[in-house]
């Protein structure tokens, strides 16, 4: 049976939980389809109260309530837990499972309309897999799977049928089987509040972690991995394709042993920190020889065209099980700057990598910069950052400045403005376009005192409420709201396509671009380039 998510989430600490998780996956049933509830937002999971499985079935929608380790019932009240650290008095399993049923009723049908007037059956079911709970008025042997009947998973085929079968006559409305095109509605109504995972700039506790929602074509891309042992994902910067890598890295740990890698070394200890399971290693490409003489069960190359040369493929072949034309892995690439950057990218390489996997792209939707910020790197690159559904932000802002003292000036009074509209000096980042802080005009600032190293801080636990400063390859892969590119001269954009585009897709909502004398000018010629080649402009 499909699960949605796909895999067990290490949140997820009931053993009992898991169990189930396991048994309903093991069941050989391509109509339905299973809900866990683990992630879904606190404030939905108070008002399904105890439910932690939905099942849409083609003859019921069932919701599972799982109750693990020991449940004791005395003088009418029900208690949870082991002796000393009970949890209660509380309602009984069913009656938690019948209000946590109703609320859900209500949402679904207000999603798709009207279950009942749909046809839809529904009912619940109690499993207590480490005890049994002796017959009692409270509920009927239909609704309830016990130890000796759960027998560790493998009597919870036969429980579902037995619960459908006693449901049905009291679901006088019934239309079964309910439609396939139905089914898919209500799946595709609720999946998002399913299938929620960690947002990248959560801070690492599970106290302060942050869930989003993920877009249809996210989705897409995480069903993949249950079929598809080798893939290949690429799109433009922005369509989340590291926060995609992060998460199959989560649901791959469930089943083996992970590796994570990528290029950039700030990238690598951004990772550690927001992958911290005992399965996952992560490590930045130049220090993988630390694993030498490891195979990992699953392998997950994030920015892999920075890695696409035979060299980068041979060393990855041989920390892989099954190496790379019969182990398990995924790449993740940018089809942008692999055109923008050709020194650091073999196609040679690309195209013994390509049939060993299974390719998508690219990805069509950018999750992170605004309509004007896509516009113009498309503007002045050609490169796509497919469909900005960030949405409308404010213009990108391009400064004239005559030098590095003048450019201090006018970023303390840009940054002033946005503290003053209530901006927190964190959510900016100062990016080097010359890399250097010695010679870098953010040194000349009033706030030079009270600006942090990125690489320095990235992955630690030493980041403060102040304003960052980056050399542009150190920030690859990471983002902020808004990006100041600084220390701009006409040389350093010669040949360097990839650098403009990298700076400029950083930003969530707001670019602010210094330009020195010159590189003004250097800019509006890569924009004529652009059209030129797109056959705007003869």
């Amino acid at each position: 049976m499909r699960i949605i998510p796909s895999e067990i989430s290490s949140s997820t600490r009931s053993r009992a939980e898991r169990s189930v998780f396991a048994a309903l996956k093991a069941i050989p049933d391509d109509q339905s389809v299973a809900l866990h509830t683990v992630h879904l937002p606190r404030h939905h999971k108070k008002r399904l109260g105890e439910i932690d499985f939905i099942v849409i079935m083609p003859d019921l929608l069932l919701f599972i309530e799982v109750k693990g380790g020991r449940v004791h019932h005395q003088d009418g009240k029900w208690f949870y837990g082991p002796v000393g650290r009970e949890k209660g008095p509380k309602e009984s399993p069913w009656e938690q499972a019948n209000g946590g049923m109703h609320e859900f009723e209500r949402e679904m049908s207000a999603l798709v309309g009207s279950l009942r007037n749909h046809g839809v059956p529904s009912g619940y079911l109690v499993i207590t897999p480490d005890v049994n709970i002796p017959r009692m008025t409270q509920f009927e042997p239909q609704q309830y799977l016990g130890r000796d009947a759960y027998d560790g998973g493998r009597g919870l085929a036969q429980g579902m049928e037995r619960a459908v079968r006693f449901w049905l006559p009291r679901n006088g409305w019934a239309r079964t089987p309910v439609l396939a095109s139905l089914r898919k509605r209500m799946l595709e109504a609720v999946r998002p509040d399913f299938d929620l995972v960690p947002n990248l700039q959560s801070r690492l506790t599970h106290l302060d972690v942050a869930f989003e929602r993920l877009t249809a074509e996210q989705l897409d891309r995480l069903d993949e991995l249950e079929s598809n042992p080798r893939l290949i994902w690429s799109g433009g910067a922005g369509t989340g394709k590291t926060f995609l890598a992060a998460e199959a890295a989560r649901r791959k740990a469930a089943n083996g042993t992970v590796l994570f890698t990528c290029a950039s070394v700030t990238l690598a200890a951004h990772m550690a920190g927001i992958l911290a399971d005992d399965a996952i290693t992560v490590l930045p490409f130049d220090r993988l020889d630390e694993v030498r003489g490891r195979t990992f069960d699953h392998l997950i190359v994030d920015e892999a065209q920075d890695l696409m040369t035979f060299e980068g493929l041979g060393t990855l072949e041989e920390l892989v099980d099954g190496g790379l034309a019969e182990g398990r892995w995924i790449f993740m690439l940018d089809q942008n700057n692999q055109v923008l950057a050709p020194d650091a990218y073999d196609p040679d390489a690309w195209e013994y990598l390509s049939p060993l996997g299974s390719l998508y792209g690219p990805m069509k939707r950018n999750c992170r910069n605004t309509v004007q910020i896509v516009k113009q790197v498309h503007f002045y690159t050609g490169a796509d950052l497919g469909i900005a559904s960030a949405g409308e932000g404010e213009p990108v802002r391009f400064t004239e400045v005559r030098d590095a003292q003048e450019e201090a000036s006018v970023l303390d009074a840009y940054v002033n403005e946005l503290v003053q509209e209530g901006v927190s000096p964190r959510d900016i980042t100062l990016l080097s376009a010359s890399g250097n802080w010695e010679t870098s005009s953010a040194r000349l600032s009033q706030r030079a005192s009270r600006i942090e190293r990125f690489a320095d801080v990235v992955g630690s636990d030493r980041a403060k409420h102040r304003l960052t400063w980056s050399s542009v390859a150190d920030f690859k892969g990471h983002e902020n709201n808004i990006v100041c590119l600084i220390d701009l001269e006409p040389d350093q954009l010669e040949g360097r396509l990839d650098a403009i585009y990298v700076a400029w897709t950083r930003a969530r909502a707001q670019l602010w671009v210094a330009c020195r004398p010159g590189t003004h000018q250097v800019l509006k010629e890569f924009g004529v380039a652009v059209l030129k080649r797109e056959g705007r402009l003869g």
